[in-house]
């Protein structure tokens, strides 16, 4: 059995050990030692990386009541070594669990919602609650468990050998299908409950809770949080952004917010303008276009490429639609092309043409009775494809 050193002291982050074992593994070896600091892939969490021996340990995970240390090269069986685990992670974690702990037990104290689900990543945290909650009831959740980090309350980790010793133990959480001796972290005044992971000696080491995003989840709430260093660059970010758009508005931060809602009405009135505009504008470029179209035994026929947003092709290309005749519409912009071909009266299906256009152009696109429409990068050689393309709508026209 590996005796496990993080559970007298969370903060060790070295220990010499004796190589027990050592076997060649998929991506490097398993090594079995006496003892060590290591934490393995358990409760939520990632595990401790580091060196053991001088070696890379890349991963840790359980093995019954052992611990295997996957490294990158053996080492050798009966030797004395030294391990050393990645101390700024091992922190992190420490800091992002411990806030799990505060913020569950402040969603339970306030609101009975109970933790069903932890996740902690390298980069964010989760957390799962069973019922949903308002931001306001997140926004307290948050700020109670800030306070209690600002307490700077102990926090401690106790063993019980049985269920039975567990009666008159408060907990919020009890996992099941525990075997003894159960391990119970608790936080002075506050949080009790099950768990096997390390955490940090007193709140103040987390610094900060700061949840940054909570949706609906399964009939409840997911939040996802950051704490410590992760908190604080994350505002750091923040400030950064804030920053940024205060030089590009010329104003302060405080004022951020109020030029960017300026700026935002000021946007939809030009955009209602345009609009406008490019509605008038279109009137004249549809007449322009259908005195453009040819005249193919009693109906017209035109092929064009249009300078337009090619939102606005669609709607462009049935507005030159005569009584009786076909429009076939392009338009290039950031070197993707666009099209849309119509008609109208002449009893022929839009469907029909599409695979021909689609070929021409090397796009894709689909359509049926009187309207089909696709798009391609913008081809090579596209003046003389589109001659191709009208010559071949011409001689679809006389057929009829």
């Amino acid at each position: 059995m590996t005796e496990r050193l993080y559970f007298v002291d969370s903060h060790l982050f070295e220990n010499e050990c004796r190589v027990l074992c050592c076997e060649p593994a998929a991506e490097g070896y398993d090594v079995l030692v006496d003892r060590t600091v290591f934490f393995p892939n358990k409760g939520g969490q990632p595990c401790d990386v580091g060196t053991l021996g001088g070696v890379a340990v890349t991963d840790v995970r359980e093995a019954g009541e052992d611990l295997l240390l996957r490294t990158d090269a053996p080492l050798p069986v009966g030797a004395t070594v030294v391990g050393h685990i990645d101390e700024g992670r091992r922190l992190d974690i420490m800091e992002q669990h411990t806030g799990e702990h505060l913020l569950s037990w402040c969603a339970f104290k306030l609101f009975d919602a109970a933790n069903v689900g932890f996740h902690c990543a390298l980069s964010y945290a989760t957390l799962d609650l069973d019922k949903p909650l308002t931001p306001e009831q997140i926004a307290a959740m948050e700020d109670m468990a800030n306070a209690l980090v600002r307490r700077n309350l102990k926090v401690s980790a106790a063993f019980y050998d049985s269920e039975a010793d567990l009666q008159n133990v408060p907990l919020r959480k009890h996992a099941e299908g525990l075997t003894a001796p159960i391990r119970v972290v608790s936080i002075e005044d506050a949080d009790s409950c099950t768990c096997c992971a390390p955490h940090v000696h007193s709140t103040g080491e987390i610094g900060c809770i700061k949840i940054t995003a909570a949706a609906a989840y399964k009939g409840g709430m997911r939040c996802t949080f950051l704490c410590g260093g992760r908190a604080l660059r994350y505002f750091q970010s923040l400030q950064r952004t804030v920053d940024t758009l205060a030089r590009g508005f010329s104003t302060g931060a405080e004022e951020v917010l109020s030029a960017v809602d300026k700026q935002t009405q000021e946007l939809k009135e030009l955009k209602k303008d345009k609009a406008a505009l490019t509605a008038r504008l279109e009137t004249y470029l549809v007449r322009e276009l259908m005195d453009r179209a040819r005249e193919v035994k009693g109906k017209k026929l035109l092929v064009e490429l249009v300078d337009t947003d090619p939102k606005r092709l669609r709607p462009l290309a049935l507005g030159t639609l005569p009584e009786r005749g076909l429009s076939l519409l392009l338009c290039e912009k950031a070197g993707n092309l666009t099209y849309v071909v119509c008609s109208n009266g002449i009893g022929l299906d839009m469907g029909e043409l599409i695979p021909a256009i689609n070929l021409a152009l090397s796009g894709k696109g689909g359509g049926r009775g009187t309207l089909a429409q696709g798009s391609a990068p913008t081809p090579s050689g596209l003046t003389e494809t589109l001659h191709q393309l009208t010559a071949y709508l011409t001689a679809r026209l006389q057929s009829l």
